[in-house]
């Protein structure tokens, strides 16, 4: 999750460690692989019908398995993105105006997130 007012920094920073992190690798081995053929093809099928804006990546990894780091901006609550174990390179982003509506957006789902850590301050918005 992402304060609305931070969004652009945010992703442009973190745009600019995918590229450093995955650009440096020597070799397609260095940059990671899915385990194998059924994990690659089940974290694809979440990009399907995902109902936000593909930021950075490829759009069409559930048609072609070319999964590459990828940013989703405002998935859809009920997409099975937002609903099923990621455990790969999707990192879905939830932009929200205030704590508390963060707070509450991760109160109301049945599934808890594994974890939650907030880097701010504690009466702002940071």
């Amino acid at each position: 999750m992402c304060h609305e007012s931070k969004i652009n920094i945010f992703i442009e920073s973190f745009k600019k460690q995918l590229e450093k992190g995955y650009n440096n690798c020597q070799t397609p081995a260095e940059s990671g692989k899915m385990v194998n053929e059924f994990h690659l093809k089940r974290v694809c099928s979440l990009m399907e019908n995902h109902g936000g804006e593909v930021i950075l990546g490829n759009k069409n990894a559930h048609i072609d398995f070319d999964l590459k780091p990828t940013i989703i901006l405002n998935p859809s609550k009920d997409s099975k993105l937002m609903k099923e174990e990621i455990f790969g390179p999707i990192f879905p982003i939830i932009l929200y105006t205030n704590i508390d509506e963060a707070i509450k957006y991760i109160s109301e789902e049945q599934e808890k997130p594994l974890c939650v850590y907030y880097f701010g301050q504690r009466n702002g918005i940071n």
